[in-house]
């Protein structure tokens, strides 16, 4: 056999490898294989076998391999995986009886913007004893949905700081009326700024906070690109610093992208 050959065969052997590692009635083996799905450098972009197999972890009797594969498939791979069977599989996790394997589950469906995702997340909000994960708040970001603003509001206070930030994004992308003049304002400070050579400043800031809301939420860059352009009309070079230099002009193209069903990954 030639190098060719070799390299033709060596991916089947891989997936029934795989296939054999996720059948293993070794509880520790499954945690490996479940964790490295979403680690191994050579799977930036999950094969269709490589995704049927991180399905069927999703039910695994483990909870820790059933988390890991719903993380694998709802969050790693949100970008490159969408279909019916990563849908039905991720909601069928929905009331797992391991918060953690049902919070990657819910967070995974908010990323896709799937119906089902909607009424866990409310419920999730509006537990009697305000208790609440840190997930469900970056679904509720992940959804954007306006109904939900009240009830994110309920959740503001006594976060670390990484939380804190979650939280604050759940805020920010569920506001009815957008992300905040804070942010929209700084932006286009920073754009006005970088366009005409002057140091970013504090208005860096903005954007960073910005940052943590459009990566909860990337369909929120359209409507922010908007509004920053809106406060640009008299700046034709920070526009243009804008559209075709800045994080926020590429996040907006990728965005109508999947949308309109012409990306790559769509």
């Amino acid at each position: 056999m030639d190098d060719s050959d070799q390299a033709e065969h060596e991916p089947a052997t891989d997936v029934r490898l795989l296939r054999t590692l996720a059948a293993d009635p070794d509880v520790e083996v499954r945690r490996r294989l479940a964790s490295d799905l979403c680690e191994h450098a050579a799977w930036d972009r999950p094969t269709g076998d490589l995704v049927g197999i991180a399905i069927a972890l999703t039910s695994d009797p483990d909870p820790r391999v059933r988390d890991w594969a719903c993380f694998s498939l709802g969050t790693q791979w949100r970008e490159d995986v969408d279909s019916a069977e990563v849908r039905d599989a991720l909601s069928a996790r929905l009331d797992d009886p391991d918060d953690e394997t049902r919070c990657e589950a819910l967070l995974g469906l908010a990323h896709r913007s799937d119906p089902r995702a909607l009424p866990h997340v409310r419920a999730a909000l509006s537990r009697p004893d305000g208790a609440v994960w840190q997930l469900e708040l970056a679904a509720a970001a992940a959804l954007a949905d306006p109904s939900l603003h009240a009830l994110v509001l309920r959740h503001q206070a006594g976060w670390s700081t990484d939380a804190a930030a979650t939280a604050d994004a759940a805020r920010r992308a569920t506001d009815p009326d957008g992300v905040g003049d804070d942010v929209l304002d700084g932006v286009a400070d920073l754009c006005r700024r970088r366009a005409h050579g002057r140091p970013d400043g504090d208005a860096l800031a903005a954007w960073s906070v910005l940052s943590g809301v459009l990566d909860a939420a990337p369909r929120l860059a359209v409507p922010v690109l908007d509004a920053v352009l809106d406060r640009l009309a008299d700046d034709p070079a920070a526009r243009d610093e804008l559209l075709h230099r800045s994080a926020l002009g590429q996040q907006a193209v990728d965005a109508r992208r999947r949308r309109d069903g012409t990306s790559p990954h769509a």
